[in-house]
């Protein structure tokens, strides 16, 4: 492997040290010999220190205007709960900055607009942690529905519906202030914008939903169920949950076209040709955990290469603006059936 010389390492700073910071993206970053993780940040200084020291990163802070304060960073990763998206992104864009920023991008629509505005003036990357698009399986059907294998693509569902048990999400995500809202906000948003970006669709003619407060009786929904009417008289149904009575998770997405059906999870693709209906998908199997794990890879992988060349990103803030104006409209429409 040849050795990146001085210009091309990229020198990132990353807010946050919380568990995705050191499950995920640390680890993978380390990897990366083009990569130099120059200074970490977190209101809890201890903390920051501690990962700090754990993955070898040169400096740490508690205020995270100090970490963007250094001189010749390149990019900062945003790894906080989402009530601070909005200031640290403007924080680091202000100060000519690279940003990438875990989902969801901001609270509400006000908040991701200006995020999005301030990119485009400052003239940096604005990329949002959408990792499902990065699924091995996700590229490969996004390649098959491209090339018109499916067809015309008029139907679709996607959900993600955990069983109830020990709660594995941050608190914060009960506190509409700081999340913006419940399980749509987090699985069903994600969901949501995998299987309209496989679908290359993002217009919504009118939506009908229900929020169910029932199971972890929260501030926040635990539970949606959705059906949105799109443009040329497609449909997408959409159903998340935390905390569904039921004997395991599920993860799906299913497409229907006029030549053609797929499935994610695991990934089946079926094609009719001559009368008959075909398996055509590809035969390498990759296991479900190594799925979500190469997802964080290639997805980091893409933001520090849309760095190195200055390129929109396939997850941009943009295309994060307008899955939240539809998860926001998700919001009214159950709000008028109450």
């Amino acid at each position: 492997m040849t050795t990146p010389t001085k210009d091309s390492i990229v020198r990132l700073g990353v807010i946050g040290s919380g568990g995705i910071a050191q499950a995920v993206h640390l680890p993978i970053l380390k990897k990366f010999d083009d990569v130099r993780i120059e200074a970490i940040s977190d209101l809890d200084v201890t903390k920051a220190g501690l990962v700090a020291q754990k993955f070898g990163i040169p400096r740490f802070f508690s205020d995270p205007q100090n970490l963007v304060g250094l001189p010749d960073l390149d990019a900062v990763l945003i790894l906080t709960p989402t009530n601070s998206h909005l200031a640290l992104t403007l924080m680091a864009l202000h100060a000519g900055i690279h940003v990438f920023v875990e989902r969801p991008i901001a609270r509400k629509v006000t908040e991701a607009q200006k995020m999005v505005d301030a990119a485009k003036r400052a003239d940096r990357i604005l990329m949002v942690g959408m990792n499902h698009r990065f699924r091995p399986d996700a590229m490969i059907l996004k390649n098959f529905i491209e090339a018109g294998e499916l067809g015309d693509i008029f139907l679709a569902r996607c959900g993600w519906l955990k069983k109830k048990g020990r709660w594995s999400g941050a608190d914060w995500w009960f506190q509409k202030h700081i999340s913006g809202g419940g399980v749509l906000m987090d699985l069903g948003l994600q969901m949501l914008d995998l299987a309209l970006w496989l679908m290359d669709e993002s217009e919504v003619e009118s939506t009908s939903a229900q929020l169910f407060h029932q199971i972890l009786n929260a501030e926040v929904e635990d539970t949606v169920a959705c059906q949105l009417h799109l443009k040329g008289g497609k449909m997408l149904t959409l159903h998340a949950s935390w905390a569904l009575i039921a004997p395991e998770t599920q993860a799906y997405a299913h497409f229907w076209g006029t030549v053609g059906a797929a499935v994610l999870n695991p990934l089946r693709i079926d094609k009719e040709l001559h009368g008959n209906l075909v398996n055509v998908t590809p035969e390498k199997v990759i296991s479900p955990r190594e799925l979500h794990r190469s997802s964080y890879r290639y997805e980091l992988r893409h933001f520090i290469e849309c760095v190195k060349h200055h390129r929109e990103p396939v997850s941009s803030g943009q295309e994060a603006l307008q899955i939240l104006k539809i998860v926001e409209g998700i919001y009214k429409a159950a709000t008028r059936k109450t």
